[in-house]
């Protein structure tokens, strides 16, 4: 059974996840070790995210959020999404092409992307989010690193685990224009090497895009940070996660454009 952890070592499970970054040697989950609150948990996450841009000299940039669906959370047993850190080098602009074998156990997942345009205050609701943002077409890849993770992990594994950030792909047009009514109606079209392999829409991610945002924008509030000009937002997924292949893929969201994803 995992011990009760009353003072957790964030640096040395933040030490261990980033050391799978750097030898592609997934680990085993630290829900099979420990038992972490949320907040434990988030805090393993900072010290990683911390950590991480100390040594690769990237820095975070954006946030991705995930369970954005009451199924999802119910899987998990969780009474709210969660979010992850972006940095420069997990965000992609424009039709994009990676190498499979650079991932570890990577899932792919269309989302429509957030770009602020301008700082938001603490808190920022839907309107102001809407005023302050560009939505763009996205595509999400979460990757772990914890062996054998979907659909397995524990709530405080995803945490830790930095949300399974991998990489998030965002088209270079979007738009800043559109009604909190017209975000919600948007329909995404994924195909994978010309074939239709699902379809979704906005209102599957707490019934808009924007209130996932909002969701976060709260979360951060409670430690009196907020979304700064020029952050991505990866802000939950259309469809459930598949398994990311070779090919070509192409995310087509109504009212926002395309975007591409060709995997070798």
């Amino acid at each position: 059974m995992p011990e009760q952890t009353k003072q957790v070592d964030k640096e040395e499970l933040a030490a261990q996840l980033l050391e799978v970054q750097e030898i592609k040697q997934p680990i085993k989950f630290i829900s099979q070790q420990h038992h972490l609150t949320v907040e434990q948990a988030y805090e393993v996450q900072e010290t990683f995210a911390k950590r991480r841009a100390e040594k690769t000299g990237k820095q975070s940039n954006g946030h991705k959020i995930s369970m954005t669906s009451p199924a999802t959370q119910a899987l998990f047993g969780a009474k709210e999404p969660a979010y992850g850190t972006l940095f420069e080098d997990t965000i992609h602009t424009g039709d994009t092409e990676i190498e499979l074998a650079s991932m570890l156990s990577p899932l792919l997942e269309p989302e429509i992307v957030f770009v602020i345009k301008e700082d938001l205050s603490i808190g920022a609701e839907e309107e102001e989010i809407l005023a302050k943002s560009i939505l763009s077409a996205g595509i999400e890849i979460p990757d772990s690193r914890f062996a054998d993770w979907f659909p397995k992990f524990q709530l405080m594994d995803l945490i830790c685990d930095n949300g399974v950030t991998g990489k998030v792909v965002v088209s270079d047009k979007g738009r800043g224009d559109l009604a909190l009514e017209e975000v919600e109606r948007i329909k995404l079209t994924l195909t994978h090497d010309g074939k239709e392999v699902g379809t979704g829409f906005a209102s599957e991610v707490m019934g808009n895009p924007v209130t996932s945002v909002a969701w976060l924008t709260e979360k951060l509030a409670e430690k009196n940070l907020f979304l700064k000009k020029g952050m991505v937002i990866s802000s939950g997924t259309f469809l459930s996660p598949i398994p990311l292949g070779k090919g070509q893929y192409e995310a087509d969201f109504s009212l926002l454009g395309k975007v591409k994803l060709h995997v070798n």
